[in-house]
């Protein structure tokens, strides 16, 4: 099958969002432990997306802390859109199954992830992401992330194919399966919100979690 390269909308656009949930759970790992604040500012032109994301545990917790900065581009085609990332993961102190308590000036507290992504057109609704640690991790951990849509619910499977200290394992296996769902609540004519609910599962760590938020 051919695949067709579309040009990205030629527009700049800055995006400031928060998204306030009841855990931050990222695959299939608990952090902070109380409910999350959780803003976002990117600026984004064609197919390029660059900003910051941070996580703020409510209770103070500093586990439930992280600050990371991101850049994408993303390719659209016929057969769905194909994207780039890296991903700049900061903590201010130790995590379990991450190295390191630095500030974020110090290098040893920056955690680089490099990563492909891919979402297919609405008559394929599969996703799928890979990414792998190229800085701070002796591991050089890899996480593979296949997702489904049916309706408004969203499926996914998440894995690591090899032994992990960052994702605690010690040799392959799937850390972060599940399913999500949102519907968008609209206030007015120019404000609504987006309330979210994902049910996931660690099988390898034997953990479930329930997470719900809303998203502005």
């Amino acid at each position: 099958m051919a695949v067709l390269f579309m040009s990205a909308p030629a527009y700049a656009q800055w995006n400031l969002g928060l998204d306030i949930a009841s855990r931050y759970v990222w695959r299939g790992f608990e952090f902070g432990n109380s409910p999350s604040l959780q803003p976002e500012l990117s600026y984004t032109t064609g197919g390029l997306e660059v900003g910051i994301w941070g996580a703020f545990a409510t209770s103070g917790d500093p586990d439930g802390t992280e600050v990371d900065l991101f850049a994408s581009y993303t390719f659209e085609t016929s057969a769905g859109d194909f994207s780039l990332m890296v991903t700049d993961y900061t903590f201010p102190v130790h995590h379990t199954g991450l190295l390191g308590s630095e500030t974020w000036f110090d290098g040893d507290a920056h955690f680089v992830e490099v990563g492909l992504g891919y979402e297919g057109p609405e008559s394929f609704p599969i996703s799928f992401f890979a990414g792998m640690f190229v800085h701070n991790d002796d591991d050089n951990s890899v996480y593979l992330e296949l997702g489904y849509e049916v309706g408004e619910f969203g499926l996914f499977v998440g894995m690591t194919p090899m032994e992990s200290e960052a994702y605690e394992t010690t040799g392959p296996g799937i850390i972060n399966m599940g399913f999500g769902t949102s519907r968008t609540i609209k206030v007015t004519d120019s404000f609504d919100f987006d309330l979210t609910s994902a049910l996931s599962l660690n099988p390898y760590a034997e953990n479930l979690f329930f997470v719900v938020g809303i998203s502005f």
